[in-house]
C-alpha cells in the first residue's frame, strides 16, 4: 500500500488513512506532505508509473521522517513497511 495513489487519470491523492492515526489527523503533517507533493508534481510532468508512485510514496516518508524522525526512532522503517501490505 502506498501513501499516494491514483484515483483518476491525472489525479493523485494522499492515502492518509494508512498513516498512523497521530499523523493522519495531524493538520500540520498533512499540510507539509501536500506542499511537498504539490511542488514535486507541478515541477515536472509526473506519469503514473509504478516507479513514479513509489518515488512519491518515498517523498511522503521523507517529509514525515524529516519532521518527526528525531522524536520517533524507527519511523522510517515503520512507514516504509506499509508498502508490503496488499489489498486482495
Amino acid at each position: 500500500m502506498r501513501f499516494v495513489h491514483l484515483t483518476a487519470p491525472g489525479r493523485l491523492e494522499l492515502n492518509y488513512m494508512w498513516l498512523p492515526t497521530w499523523l493522519g489527523i495531524n493538520a500540520m503533517a498533512l499540510k507539509a506532505i501536500n506542499e511537498a507533493l504539490e511542488s514535486r508534481v507541478k515541477s515536472a510532468a509526473i506519469e503514473a508509473t509504478e516507479e513514479a508512485l513509489d518515488n512519491l510514496n518515498d517523498l511522503v516518508i521523507d517529509v514525515l521522517v524529516e519532521k518527526y524522525g528525531s522524536i520517533h526512532a524507527g519511523l522510517r522503517d515503520y512507514l516504509d513497511g506499509i508498502k508490503f501490505v496488499t489489498m486482495t
